[in-house]
């Protein structure tokens, strides 16, 4: 097959040209409604992939030969063609609005086109104008609430924290189900990889909260995305797609004269919610008294009472303080941007400039962009054009420890019992000690210096060769290249720190580079059969290559006076430590479009993919896809009924992909290091993990059906689709005996599904000249069931602070499976004859309850299913209003069902700042009460519904002010306004786990921030 294609690609690249007369045809573009003129119309020769698009006055110049055909096409507007005759020279049209979009073009792939009324499966489509009207400032924040099926959590408020991102649920245990992200046919590396907190987080080295690599991408250069689900990009994306595929286009040149746009904003980023402390002004007496004389207090007792503390009811008199108004701050933040956009009939260009500062609600933390971004595109001839993409970020963040870390500034509020004055300081200026053990939360914001910086260079060249009508080959060399380095400076401490916490001062400094290259190669050609009949054919090829470098150095024991890498006397253990990793993938493909009367498509696909992270034998694997589509509305039967249902669809596709996340380009392979055996020196294996040269992809099978209607001349829209999506050959840690001379390995043998239902709703209730108002609703269910394991149950983690977070046969992944509070038959709480809940005891082997006469339990403590962070639904709506110059926009956001693991609702209780000790002091609950139920593991389980006013934006357009300025937009917006929900900590979005399959734990993460923004953009 390579071959062959190859030699196509010889044969169309050395072709005779066909020779026409070409001629320049240039014209305005004006709605029809209001005669306004219409920015960024797609004009395209047809059978070609020439285009070119309005400019900010509906103008538009291309070159074509006679006898071709332009199509005119806008999103919401009716298309429009035009054949050129010998006297064709000036084009203008009035295009009429139409809101169905079954001919609306969609991206597929890299320069993969199709209209959406030929595909069998749902894509998301989203305008960059959409993307930014409540200033996201990052992709992922621009994209919540905006993809029916798509889960968009922010895991940390940070000012640049990690998002997660999960279309149609999770979809890898070991491996992350994010979707791959590919801007302007360049594949982007999305990763998290931590550069600093190395050797602090209480999870694995997949449970980072940090930035994700996303957020280098300014939204303000973005013109559209495509978001496919499933297997519907399984012929083109193969090994890559099984989590879907977020495609991206950039702003681009249009010819015309040069416009420019200019946009300043201002915004201010404060906590949404402060936790409810205890404010009592006693303590109980053996409420860690040895604690008080740290700071001196005069009532502090120094022994602790024999009787013990659920016996002991005397109190002493404190003074409490609220620590959240130290450790929070508003955050003021700026972006600005800068773009140019024009070219001639062969030229066409567009530039930015970027710069984004954003300061976190923690003190002393921000995140800092600045980007620059050129996009050129010149066509040779009427045959060959090229275009040349560059776009250059440096991003740089000021940081605290985040979640996982025992001594972040969050974890500082929830550990440290609020009874110390944290501002107190000695006479030389130091700050006290508070908790023993425990490091001051000051100490954290002052002295604490983490930073970490990443250079970025994203780049493509791209080649589009037309050598006769109806057919074109695109050839795509992208490039990610990226450095990520990481600094931490930790200080000694002047009081007494537990070890753990590096009381003698720790320094670290950590480098990662990651290079990645892809080729493309896509052709297409168009088959008009006959009047009925229709085809498009598309093939072509994809090369991947990755390499990664990985260093870093750790050290403790400070000497004075230096906060660099040399600053240390002892190494950490493990220390220093590198890593190098690569890998090689590559495909073919091969797509058929058989189009029936313009109503009924049929498409067949196929895609041979292989990658080096697997043996040889195992390697390569086949991706096939099929699809129907039939457009309804088109049979005669239906026209009687065309004012009701003036659009209908049904379709249906089936598709497989695979996985590449669940392993490292290493894993299959053995690693020994060096070791003694009986006093002789010998190779051990290394973390006792035993290679596997059979591993293979993680496979995904999915089918989808559905359909798109348009009620009332179109004004009422509704899309929904069902998918179901079997998961095989998951990639699993297996215990081994102990004959085998390791302990585990990793094998295929897990299986999963995922099955839900998502819907679409869009409604113009007012469509009049100067009034127009819309709501929406996109609503979206998910099912998950693991259905195949090696054992019944295993511990996603064992380092979670203490978070019971399993993966078990016939359940949803990640479930909590723990202790739990003893019940009646009637689901209440079974209370001991004084009032308390208790554990549930019984029968450990059956897991049947055990009681006395009583009815109380007795026997093992016993262990079940007590929460399932997985929701029930996803949903958002919202509204669209535009009055004159006037536009409003307010979108809703919400998950329901949720179960968190809240750690840090418990510890507050424990170190007595928690309300739940108020009401123990006061009398509303027995003394004790707190400590009969700390242990059990359904305590720190809460509700974690919510539903967000996740952004509102106010803007009013000035429209043409004079000859020099074409429009003036003021805007004034919010995000995260006001969360509903019953969340016993800060917020209930955030995930200290991450990007792995850690769902829905918190433990001292950092609240997402309510954020108010005033912006300014002008256009000359």
């Amino acid at each position: 097959m390579k071959k062959l294609l190859f030699i196509l690609f010889g044969t169309i690249l050395f072709a005779q040209p066909i020779f026409a007369q070409t001629k320049t045809v240039s014209g305005t573009i004006k709605s029809e409604s209001d005669g306004l003129s219409l920015p960024g119309v797609s004009v395209l020769i047809e059978g070609t992939s020439k285009s070119t698009v309005t400019d900010l006055d509906g103008k538009f110049s291309i070159s074509a030969n006679e006898n071709e055909t332009l199509i005119f096409s806008f999103v919401g507007f009716g298309t429009k063609k035009v054949k050129i005759s010998s006297g064709t020279s000036v084009i203008n049209l009035r295009l009429a609005e139409e809101t169905n979009t079954l001919s609306e073009v969609v991206v597929l792939g890299s320069t993969v086109r199709a209209t959406r009324k030929e595909l069998g499966n749902a894509v998301t489509s989203l305008k960059g104008e959409d993307l930014i009207k409540a200033q996201p400032g990052g992709l992922s924040t621009a994209l919540q609430g905006k993809i029916a099926g798509a889960q968009v959590s922010q895991n940390s408020g940070d000012p640049a924290g990690g998002f997660s991102i999960k279309l149609r649920g999770t979809s890898s245990i070991l491996g992350s189900s994010d979707p791959l992200y590919v801007i302007d046919g360049v594949v982007l590396n999305n990763a998290t990889t931590n550069v600093t907190n190395l050797n602090v987080t209480t999870g694995n080295s997949n449970m980072q909260i940090g930035q994700n690599r996303s957020s280098d991408i300014n939204p303000n250069d973005i013109q559209s995305i495509e978001v496919l689900n499933g297997g519907a990009a399984a012929a083109i994306y193969g090994s890559r797609a099984a989590n879907g595929v977020v495609l991206i286009t950039t702003k681009k040149g249009v010819a015309g004269e040069t416009r420019y746009t200019f946009s300043t904003s201002v915004t201010s980023n404060s906590i949404r919610k402060k936790l409810d402390l205890n404010t009592s002004n006693k303590q109980f007496v053996n409420a860690s008294p040895a604690l008080f004389p740290i700071q001196g207090n005069p009532k502090s007792p120094t022994t602790v009472n024999v009787l013990g503390r659920d016996l002991e009811t005397r109190t002493i008199d404190v003074q409490r303080y609220d620590y959240q108004d130290d450790i929070f701050t508003t955050g003021v933040g700026t972006d600005t941007y800068f773009s140019l956009q024009g070219g001639d009939e062969k030229t066409k260009y567009f530039a930015s400039l970027g710069y984004l500062v954003n300061e976190g609600i923690i003190k002393n933390t921000d995140f800092k962009r600045a980007g620059a971004k050129v996009r050129l595109k010149h066509d040779f001839n009427s045959k060959l054009s090229a275009t040349v993409g560059l776009n250059y970020i440096n991003s740089a963040s000021n940081e605290k420890p985040d979640g996982n870390v025992f001594w972040s500034p969050i974890n500082a509020i929830n550990i440290t019992n609020n009874t110390y004055d944290i501002n107190k300081r000695d006479a030389n200026g130091n700050l006290l000690a508070v908790d023993p053990n425990r490091v001051n939360p000051l100490s954290i914001i002052e002295t604490f210096k983490i930073k970490q910086n990443t250079d970025r260079i994203i780049s493509d060249l791209q080649l589009n060769y037309v050598p006769f009508k109806n057919f074109n080959a695109d050839m795509i060399f992208g490039v990610d290249n990226y450095n990520q380095r990481g600094n931490v400076f930790i200080p000694r401490y002047p009081y007494v720190v537990n070890p753990a916490y590096y009381n003698d001062g720790y320094v670290s400094e950590a480098t990662n580079r990651v290079v990645q290259f892809n080729n493309d190669l896509n052709l297409r050609y168009l088959w008009n059969i006959n009047d009925k009949w229709k085809a498009t054919t598309y093939g072509g090829y994809n090369v991947q290559t990755y390499r990664d470098n990985f260093a870093a150095v750790e050290g403790r024991n400070l000497k004075p006076f230096i906060e660099t890498i040399n600053a240390f006397n002892t190494l950490i253990p493990g220390s220093p430590s590198s890593s190098q990793s690569k890998y090689n993938l590559w495909g073919f493909y091969l797509q058929e479009t058989i189009g029936y009367k313009d109503k009924l498509y049929i498409t067949l696909a196929g895609r041979q993919d292989a990658s080096t992270i697997f043996s040889k034998d195992n390697r390569s694997q086949f991706y096939p896809k099929a699809s129907l589509s039939y457009v309804l509305s088109d049979e005669k039967f239906m026209e009687g009924i065309h004012d009701v249902v003036s659009s209908a669809r049904l379709r249906g596709s089936w598709g497989k992909s695979g996985s590449l996340t669940a392993i490292k380009p290493y894993a299959r392979f053995t690693n020994y290091s060096t070791g003694t055996l009986l006093g002789n020196s010998t190779f051990t294996i290394e973390g006792f993990k035993q290679g596997n040269l059979d591993l293979k992809p993680e496979q995904s099978v999915t089918y989808e059906i559905g359909g798109d209607f348009g009620f009332i001349k179109d004004r009422l829209n509704l899309s929904f689709s069902y998918y179901n999506a079997d998961i095989d050959d998951l990639l699993l840690p297996v215990q081994l005996a102990a004959s085998e001379g390791a302990t585990n390995t990793i094998k295929n043998i897990g299986q999963m599904n995922n099955k839900g239902f998502e819907v679409n709703l869009k409604y113009d209730l007012i469509k009049k000249e100067n009034l127009h108002l819309d709501v929406f609703v996109n609503y979206s269910s998910n099912r998950n069931k693991v259905t195949g394991l090696p054992q019944q149950r295993f511990k996603l983690d064992s380092n979670l602070a203490g978070a019971p977070v399993f993966v078990e046969m016939n359940q949803p992944i990640g479930i909590f499976y723990g202790t739990y509070f003893a019940r009646n038959a009637d689901g209440s709480l079974l209370l001991t004859p004084t009032g308390y809940p208790q554990t549930e005891k019984g029968d450990v082997n059956t897991g049947a309850p055990q009681r006395d006469a009583s009815g109380q339990p007795t026997g093992t403590i016993l262990n079940k299913q007590i929460g399932n962070p997985n929701p029930d639904y996803i949903i958002s709506f919202g509204t669209n209003l535009n009055y004159k110059k006037f536009g409003l926009s307010v979108l809703f956001d919400g998950v329901q069902g949720v179960d968190v693991f809240d750690a840090d609702y418990r510890t507050r209780q424990g170190v007595g700042s928690g309300t739940l000790v108020a009401k123990e002091l006061n009398g509303e609950l027995p003394r004790g009460y707190i400590w009969s139920v700390y242990n059990i593991e359904e305590f720190r389980v809460v509700d974690g519904s919510y539903l967000k006013l996740r952004e509102v934006s106010l803007n009013y357009s000035f429209g043409k002010l004079n000859s020099f300025f074409d429009d003036l937009v003021i805007t004034a917006s919010g995000r995260n306004l006001i969360s509903w929900d019953n969340f016993t900590s800060f917020d209930p979005e955030t995930n200290s786990g991450g990007q792995s399959s850690v769902a829905k734990y918190n433990f001292g993460t950092v609240p997402i921030p309510s954020s108010y923004s005033l912006a300014v953009k002008v256009q000359f």
